[in-house]
């Protein structure tokens, strides 16, 4: 029974490997792109490309439920109101329709050029090698269980542990790379950091656990 579970969890870290290896090389190819991407936009002139973007909003509200006051939505809960979201744009218009209010609104005008595109590509550049590090040190780890006798040894829980350690530069590399390619695109996405923060969080207690497991180990060990 103890060797069908070990080649189990050997099986998986060769397949996880595998597969981690697969991701680094075709991220690594994706790597070159953006770098020769951005020799050619570092190169070609500012002007030789340029793009505008311009989108307009039709919105219509039930006037039974909803309603628009001072450029804000609000809901009707009772005899009272409740203001759910702020229309800030510029070009907003008020218009009539029959079944409710109509609010229409000119989106503002964004251009782009090679240097916007520059500088796109060196934000995601850097994400990307963010990712391609902390997929390396999970490669590693998987590499480990690969050979491991047992998930619950010191060799598991170091690589474990660097692996945990290695993502917090990683994911600050990768947000702060992600919140400068929106605030270039003039974007408002947000990347996700407390998704990230709690991924990272649940790999240190896993390492934990992995510890504990590991001085179990011991003792039995030293026991039998």
């Amino acid at each position: 029974m103890e060797n069908k579970i070990k080649r189990k969890i050997n099986t998986c870290g060769r397949v996880a490997k595998i597969l981690t290896m697969i991701v680094i090389v075709c991220l690594l190819v994706a790597e070159g792109f953006l770098l020769a991407g951005g020799v050619i936009a570092a190169v070609v002139p500012k002007d030789s490309v340029t793009v505008e973007t311009d989108s307009r909003t039709e919105i219509l509200v039930d006037t039974k439920f909803f309603g628009v006051e001072e450029e804000k939505l609000y809901i009707n809960v009772g005899g009272g109101k409740l203001y759910i979201a702020d229309f800030d744009n510029d070009g907003f218009a008020i218009g009539n329709e029959k079944n409710g209010a109509q609010r229409s609104v000119n989106m503002q005008v964004r251009q782009y050029d090679m240097n916007t595109a520059l500088w796109w590509i060196i934000c995601e550049a850097a994400a990307l090698a963010a990712v391609i590090v902390a997929l390396y040190f999970f490669r590693a780890l998987m590499k480990q269980f690969m050979v491991c006798d047992t998930p619950f040894s010191d060799s598991v829980v170091k690589k474990m542990r660097a692996f945990a350690i290695a993502l917090i530069p990683c994911m600050v590399a990768y947000h702060a790379a992600s919140a400068a390619k929106n605030y270039v695109l003039g974007n408002d996405g947000s990347p996700g950091l407390i998704l990230s923060v709690v991924f990272v969080l649940a790999i240190f207690v896993l390492t934990m656990i992995f510890k504990y497991g590991a001085e179990l180990q011991k003792e039995h060990d030293d026991t039998v």
